[in-house]
């Protein structure tokens, strides 16, 4: 009884790492992923961290502030968006110069 517990408590386990490193599915329409990023410093880190997870032309949709989009990568960062303080800020600084507030 035991054995049966723990092989399925291990396959569910395996089953949710697997999903966690599935990357995004592409986009419905065919969208090449950041296409919607303008170039600029920190563009490549965003796309590295962002991308994991969906495209990062989502942000072409925001109309956020400096504080705001702090806010989004710090609630990014929390929800498990790999990278380092250092990787968080130059994506901070480079949507808000890439996307300000309208």
């Amino acid at each position: 009884m035991h054995r049966q517990v723990f092989a399925a408590a291990g396959f569910f386990l395996l089953t949710l790492a697997a999903a966690a490193q599935t990357p995004p599915p592409p986009a419905a329409n065919g969208a090449v992923p950041g296409a919607k990023l303008p170039p600029g410093e920190g563009r490549d880190v965003v796309m590295r961290v962002c991308s994991k997870c969906h495209d990062p032309s989502n942000a072409a949709e925001q109309d956020l502030d400096g504080a705001g989009w702090k806010d989004l990568v710090n609630q990014m960062a929390a929800n498990g968006a790999q990278g380092s303080d250092a990787d968080f800020d130059a994506i901070a600084a480079y949507l808000t110069k890439a996307f300000p507030a309208k």
